[in-house]
């Protein structure tokens, strides 16, 4: 039995109507929020801001009614009291916090309404973790497009108490690459700030699966689900690696979140591999895989090869997760399932990968 156990992907589940609330028709149509109707489709959606773009809200939580605890869930998401009562119930000490509908807001194509967004969900979070702030970790969302705005959002939710600051995987459509020069500031910013920079998946320019709707847009969704984990990598490789940002900020820590860590080991042999093309041998006297063992660390939820490749990913870089409150979490049963895809770690390496890890990334007191 694990004494502490830290959950360093969990979420909250936003109010669908928050953003329309709090902006109101500021910027008509355009802004995240629960619709009836999307291009012709009876349901439940969430339109995600984005043109063309809606998640159908039973399918996020599909389960044929079967599953007892969507009650505790939805309650828990959004009501950090209730939240509180199930992790104690499940062993939980503390859990770091990303959106769910939150999580679109870096695709969202208006800057201003961008912008603004994220601000209104950066003010419900700190609120909604102000019931513990031991315990209820905020990460903030900060599209970085608008480099000005967002190294004077991160100075914000800093002195407010977010542990972490979320970025989209890639930048929106049209916008410069993030090895551009001009978001150095930012990257300094948060360097100076030691927060862990999260990328998490659906925030980049890959579709959700979710929001495909109609016969023939579905025959998308394999292809669209496998590109989303594969979308971090040349994102890893173009950009922070050998974009040089990762040698311009060399203290800079990038969490990456819900993309599991198996695959690491072989992204760092492809890495070494581009180190010896012509042209690409400009980094600082180090292999490239280097930098993975250095500025980034991994979540993970059910990843069944994250332990037995441990060695080659590096133990101090494993993070589990349980991604509470969404459905496939292992809620009450952590215990259960945190044995069953770590059971060949030494109780060392377990607490590592438990708490241990995200304690010192996220500057949580034991």
């Amino acid at each position: 039995m694990d004494k502490i156990i830290i959950s360093s992907d969990s979420h909250v589940f936003e109010p669908t109507d928050l953003w329309k609330n709090t902006l109101g028709s500021r910027f008509g149509d355009n802004l995240p929020q629960g619709v009836s109707n999307f291009e012709g489709h009876e349901g439940n959606f969430f339109y995600v801001g984005r043109p063309g773009e809606a998640a159908r809200l039973e399918e996020l939580v599909s389960d044929d009614g079967k599953d007892r605890r969507l009650d505790d869930l939805a309650k828990a998401g959004s009501d950090p009291v209730y939240r509180l009562e199930l992790m104690d119930k499940d062993g939980i000490y503390a859990e770091v916090l990303n959106p769910t509908w939150g999580l679109w807001i870096p695709r969202m194509a208006d800057g201003a309404a961008r912008n603004a967004c994220a601000e209104v969900f950066n003010d419900w979070i700190q609120e909604y973790c102000s019931q513990n702030l031991k315990r209820l970790l905020a990460v903030a969302m900060i599209p970085i497009v608008d480099v000005d705005w967002a190294v004077k959002e991160l100075d914000r939710v800093v002195k407010r108490g977010a542990r972490a600051i979320m970025i989209g995987t890639n930048p929106v459509d049209g916008a410069a690459p993030y090895r551009d020069r001009k978001y150095d500031k930012f990257w300094a910013a948060a360097q100076e700030a030691e927060l862990p920079v999260t990328l998490h998946i659906v925030t980049g320019r890959v579709r959700d699966p979710f929001t495909y709707h109609g016969d023939k847009e579905r025959e998308n969704i394999p292809a669209s689900f496998l590109d989303l984990f594969y979308e971090v990598q040349p994102a890893l490789a173009n950009e922070f690696i050998f974009g040089g940002i990762f040698d311009r900020f060399p203290r800079l820590k990038i969490f990456l979140s819900e993309y599991d860590a198996s695959w690491l080991p072989i992204l760092k042999y492809r890495l070494n591999r581009v180190q010896t093309f012509p042209g690409f041998d400009h980094l600082e006297k180090k292999p490239a895989s280097r930098y993975v063992e250095e500025n980034i660390y991994a979540g993970i939820i059910n990843d069944p090869l994250a332990a037995k490749l441990r060695n080659e990913i590096g133990i101090d870089r494993i993070m589990w997760g349980s991604d509470f409150p969404h459905p496939p979490c292992p809620y009450p049963n952590t215990t259960q399932n945190i044995d069953r895809i770590l059971n060949e770690l030494s109780p060392e390496d377990r607490f590592k990968v438990v708490a241990g890890n995200a304690a010192k990334l996220f500057k949580i007191d034991l």
